[in-house]
């Protein structure tokens, strides 16, 4: 449901919305397994419902978001009409913005792995939950002041294909990423992780989230270059 109103409030330009009902849906998401367990209702069901689930979220409104980014940076809408059996179907679409749907089916790719990849203290490729965070904060920090000067070289066609391919990339790619936990051999990452965000959070509020998982990202290149398990 947190997903479904994200697609909503994204088609209809409330960015900021948007970004509260996805992380609202990325912390269901969190505690679902949590409380499955205490509960001992874990079984298949919930774990493909899990993912069937997080399709809307982590996948479909990351996708909507980045093609009102391609619009917000100049690219155009054009109407289409196509006669089928006498039958006309008009519609408006901008289809180099369709890019930004390829992030869905990345997203649906790495779920669908996500069900048959078995780990233990790491995740195989960014998190669908993550990276859809990563992708719907970009509006709000664009709008962050001191973005202004590089906001017109984010916010360009190139550049936001670019952006598409790295997440499905970074989603689907065999590196391990760290998970937030505090075992007792795997503290130390996700405790630097808190305290960035935090510093982050303090200091440029809600558009702090997408510094926040690249921050995350780049920590888990940093686990993987010393092979800390």
């Amino acid at each position: 449901m947190s997903g479904c109103i994200a697609a909503y409030l994204a088609f209809n330009h409330f960015y900021l919305s948007t970004l509260l009902f996805c992380f609202l849906g990325v912390f269901f998401d969190f505690f679902d397994g949590y409380f499955a367990r205490i509960l001992n209702v874990e079984d298949q069901f919930g774990k493909h419902f899990d993912s069937l689930s997080d399709i809307i979220t982590s996948g479909f409104v990351p996708g909507i978001i980045m093609y009102q980014l391609f619009l917000l940076s100049g690219v155009k809408e054009i109407n289409y009409v196509i006669s089928i059996f006498e039958i006309n179907f008009i519609f408006s679409i901008a289809p180099i913005g369709l890019i930004g749907f390829l992030i869905s089916l990345g997203a649906a790719y790495r779920l669908a792995n996500f069900n048959v990849i078995k780990t233990s203290n790491s995740f195989i490729g960014l998190p669908a939950p993550a990276n859809s965070l990563l992708i719907v904060s970009l509006p709000v920090f664009l709008d962050y002041p001191l973005i202004n000067q590089i906001k017109p070289f984010i916010l360009s066609p190139y550049s936001l294909s670019i952006i598409s391919l790295i997440s499905i990339f970074l989603m689907n790619v065999k590196w391990k990423m760290f998970k937030i936990n505090f075992n007792r051999n795997t503290y130390l990452f996700p405790l630097i992780f808190i305290f960035l965000s935090i510093i982050l959070i303090f200091f440029l509020k809600e558009a702090a989230i997408t510094l926040s998982i690249i921050s995350y990202l780049l920590l888990s290149l940093i686990k993987n270059i010393f092979n800390k398990d």
